[in-house]
């Protein structure tokens, strides 16, 4: 009799902070849903020194479908902890899949968090006035990563203009940005970048953080924090809001795309 596996796939990091926080996800949904979910990391978190970790060694894709393979798993359903359809989740998890598993063994990736039910929304503008923003106190910065594919950017955009507009923004009082970009024309779609951003940006500023878990990038002192104190102009008065994965809706939404799966 087949079985099924449940797992929770975000980018990987080398700070143990973000595989823990993903593994307090993971048991969230698990607790939603009434099945085990696990925490699973693209890349790089395997090389997280385990005594970090609670002593439990953080487990990346290839290393979870061989797993699979052994504990007689036939269905493999992937939560992607991604915004949108990142290569990470439309190339490199298809192709590790095709590597290690065997033919028994199946797998869908359930739909990433965005989408057109206002969901990611919500928590973004939760987000936002946990900061103490108010409606024509300064500039909102509404920062991503910066992806090579242009679809992902597409989705910082729309929840840009979903924001305005349930705010009753102006594209001036809220500015979608990324924190950096691969060089070349074929991404300035990234632009405007952060640091560029911050010289639009009047009064009360708010950088409206687009990203999952803590890391490099958007923990404390991380590198969106080192660009901000960078080149902010003189005078301006910055603040983080709290990352997407602090948030209890972040859960429910993850339940939810688990729902769209087709068991």
């Amino acid at each position: 009799m087949g079985s099924t596996r449940i797992i929770i796939v975000d980018n990987g990091s080398f700070e143990p902070e973000t595989t823990l926080s993903l593994r307090r996800l993971a048991a969230a949904v698990s607790t939603l849903i009434g099945q085990p979910v696990h925490a699973v990391s693209v890349l790089h978190s395997h090389k997280v020194d385990a005594s970090l970790l609670g002593n439990q060694p953080a487990q990346i894709f290839s290393d979870a479908v061989i797993a699979a393979n052994r504990d007689g798993i036939t269905d493999l359903i992937v939560l992607p902890l991604f915004m949108g359809p990142s290569r990470a989740i439309t190339e490199f998890l298809p192709e590790q899949f095709k590597l290690h598993a065997r033919p028994e063994l199946k797998m869908q990736i359930a739909p990433t968090l965005y989408a057109d039910d206002g969901l990611l929304r919500s928590i973004l503008i939760d987000q936002l006035h946990a900061t103490g923003w108010k409606k024509n106190s300064g500039t909102v910065l509404l920062c991503d990563h910066g992806s090579p594919a242009v679809e992902v950017t597409q989705v910082r955009n729309a929840l840009a203009e979903e924001i305005r507009n349930a705010l009753q923004l102006t594209a001036s009082e809220l500015i979608a940005c990324s924190m950096e970009r691969r060089p070349g024309d074929e991404y300035a779609f990234n632009e405007p970048l952060l640091e560029t951003a911050l010289s639009h940006a009047s009064g009360d500023c708010v950088i409206l953080m687009q990203f999952l878990l803590p890391g490099r990038h958007a923990g404390t002192g991380g590198d969106v924090e080192e660009i901000c104190t960078m080149h902010a102009p003189t005078g301006l008065q910055w603040r983080r809001s709290d990352l997407i994965g602090t948030h209890p809706k972040l859960a429910s939404l993850l339940a939810q795309r688990y729902g769209q799966v087709r068991l």
